[in-house]
C-alpha cells in the first residue's frame, strides 16, 4: 500500500525543483521540445474547455462571477486561477510546491488580478471551507488508488456547486505502453501517471454526492487526460 505522506513529499520535492523548471516552461511560452509542445497544446486545450464549462454553468445557474468564490487545487503556475480571476471570481489557490505558488503570484500581479487571488503553498487536503467552484487539473493523475479516492473525496466536500477535474483514463493500449515505459519518454518523466477507469470515477463522484455532467477526453501527443464536470444537486 502506498505511503501517502511519503508520496506527497516526493511530489513536493519534484515540483519544487526539477518539475518546476520543466512545467513552468511548458506552461509558459519558452521554446520546448516536440514532446513538451504536445503537452502544452493539450493542457491549453483542456483549460479552454474547462473555462467554457465554467461560464456555461454560471449562465445556467444565473450566478454572477463577482459573487463566486473558487478553489484552484494544485494551481501550478496559476494559469486557471488567473483566468477565473479575470472573470471576476475570488480565488483561493493552493499548490504543494512553494516555487509554483511564488511564480503564480508573480503572474497574477502582472495580469492585474492579484487582489482577487490568494496563493498558498500546502497540501490540498489541508484546505478547509466551501467553495462555489473547485478546480483540480493534472493533480489526481499522480495518485494511485486509494489515495486518488481520498483526494477526490476531499475535493467534493469542498464543493458547493461545480467541480472540474482531470484524471488519467485507463486505456488498454496506453496501459501496455506505460508498463513497458513507452507511455511517456523517460527523459521527460519524473513522476508516474496513474490510470483510473471511467466507471470508477463516475461511481466515486456519485458516492460522494455529486452528479457527473460531461466527461471529455483531451488528447494531444503525450497529453492524455479526461476532463470531468461534476455538480452538486442544489434541489437536495
Amino acid at each position: 500500500m502506498i505511503d501517502v505522506t511519503r508520496h506527497k513529499q516526493h511530489l513536493r520535492d519534484y515540483f519544487d525543483g526539477d518539475g518546476f523548471r520543466r512545467w513552468s516552461a511548458i506552461y509558459g511560452d519558452a521554446e520546448v521540445s516536440r514532446v513538451r509542445h504536445t503537452i502544452r497544446v493539450g493542457h491549453a486545450r483542456m483549460l479552454a474547455r474547462a473555462e467554457s464549462w465554467l461560464l456555461e454553468w454560471l449562465g445556467a445557474t444565473g450566478r454572477t462571477p463577482s459573487t463566486m468564490n473558487a478553489l484552484d487545487a494544485g494551481c501550478g503556475t496559476g494559469v486557471f486561477s488567473i483566468m477565473m480571476a479575470q472573470h471576476g471570481v475570488e480565488v483561493s489557490a493552493v499548490d504543494i510546491a512553494p516555487h509554483m505558488t511564488a511564480a503564480a503570484a508573480e503572474r497574477a500581479q502582472a495580469a492585474g488580478v492579484a487582489q482577487r487571488v490568494t496563493f498558498t503553498a500546502g497540501d490540498i487536503e489541508d484546505v478547509n471551507g466551501a467553495f462555489d467552484v473547485v478546480a483540480c487539473f493534472d493533480v489526481l493523475i499522480h495518485y494511485p488508488r486509494p489515495a486518488f479516492d481520498q483526494l477526490l473525496g476531499h475535493l467534493t466536500q469542498c464543493t458547493n456547486g461545480l467541480l472540474l477535474f482531470t484524471y488519467a483514463p485507463y486505456e488498454p493500449l496506453l496501459a501496455a505502453m506505460h508498463w513497458i515505459g513507452g507511455f511517456f519518454p523517460h527523459a521527460h518523466r519524473r513522476t508516474d501517471i496513474q490510470m483510473i477507469r471511467e466507471a470508477d470515477v463516475r461511481r466515486l463522484v456519485t458516492a460522494y454526492g455529486l452528479r457527473v455532467g460531461r466527461i471529455e477526453p483531451i488528447r494531444s501527443g503525450f497529453y492524455h487526460v479526461n476532463l470531468v464536470e461534476a455538480m452538486r444537486d442544489e434541489s437536495k
